[in-house]
């Protein structure tokens, strides 16, 4: 079965929304990146970088009065689609903020958040659900990889860089399939890799199985925070790369040290425009005193999702940098 949204997302749509949805263009339909229900609020799409509004009719437009307005109860029954009737079996994934679709594609919630002894127990009263479209693109990395591998066997500690949008997630689970499963080319002969998805991004599991191809190397410690999941990584499963998305805090610092002195290779992305704004940043800035990373990798979307712009070294030498023109 082909990945999109009308075989993966429309059946999890009550009738009254996926009727909207099938009468639009099918060429828009497959652009989407987004989409939005709120409880009384217009029916929303973020499509080519673009927010528009979607009419009964199906059509994208960018006048407010023109949009379908969602109801509370559309969106509750959606849920329930999503859940399978069993809102109660995706309990550990919505008190999280959301949900995984099979494509991996992520249902964002938001709504009335139940508190209790200080953590986060339940979220009920369901006012907004935000669909994130996966995007697989297969062979997306092949323009960078070769900045990432050093030789047959080996790798460069990697970190890349880039702001919200610009396919860092896309690219690290390409990176993955290819350090996975080898790359001949490179004359690569593939690692045993370790994935620690706390936000069901990379891999996109539903129910506990990758619905993005990672590589057959490749284990997935999903919905479990990164220093837990590194660790647990460590112990259990004998990676030789460990790959983790949006890194920044004191504990990620700290399980990313244990990692390298254990021998591990890490690749990890984080968000930022350039080095100097993470600098700004005291965990990362602390990384890049220590010489953590060989590589930097800055991404943009200046020429479309997961264009390079540059490419740094562990001195913070420029080894590469993208000529605008």
């Amino acid at each position: 079965m082909i990945k999109g949204v009308q075989n993966d997302i429309m059946p999890y749509l009550i009738q009254s929304i996926r009727e909207i949805f099938m009468k639009m263009d099918r060429e828009k339909l497959d652009n989407l990146q987004e989409i939005r229900m709120r409880a009384g609020k217009p029916l929303m799409v973020y499509c080519r970088n673009r927010d528009l509004f979607v009419t009964a009719d199906g059509e994208l437009s960018g006048d407010i009065r023109a949009a379908y307005i969602v109801a509370q109860s559309e969106i509750v029954k959606c849920l329930e689609l999503m859940s399978e009737n069993s809102v109660y079996a995706f309990q550990d994934e919505i008190k999280s903020g959301f949900i995984t679709l099979r494509g991996g594609h992520r249902v964002g919630l938001s709504g009335r958040v139940v508190i209790q002894e200080g953590q986060i127990k339940n979220i009920k009263d369901f006012n907004g659900l935000n669909i994130r479209v996966a995007k697989e693109i297969l062979g997306c990395s092949r323009h960078l990889i070769r900045y990432i591998i050093k030789n047959k066997k080996d790798i460069h500690n990697t970190l890349i860089i880039g702001p919200p949008q610009c396919g860092k997630t896309t690219i690290l689970r390409d990176v993955s399939k290819y350090l996975s499963n080898g790359l001949e080319e490179l004359d690569f002969e593939g690692l045993k890799i370790g994935i620690v998805d706390e936000r069901s991004e990379i891999a996109a599991c539903s129910k506990g199985v990758p619905q993005n191809d990672v590589g057959f190397r490749t284990d997935v410690m999903d919905c479990c925070p990164k220093a837990l999941g590194m660790e647990m990584l460590l112990r259990s499963m004998s990676p030789n790369i460990i790959i983790t998305d949006e890194i920044g805090t004191q504990g990620d610092k700290d399980a990313i040290l244990k990692v390298l002195n254990s021998g591990v290779k890490i690749i990890a992305s984080a968000h930022g425009y350039n080095i100097s704004e993470l600098k700004l940043r005291e965990e990362l800035l602390a990384l890049i005193k220590a010489g953590t990373f060989d590589r930097y990798i800055v991404l943009s979307s200046n020429n479309g999702p997961g264009t390079l712009e540059e490419v740094i070294d562990s001195q913070l030498t420029v080894i590469y940098r993208r000529c605008p023109l």
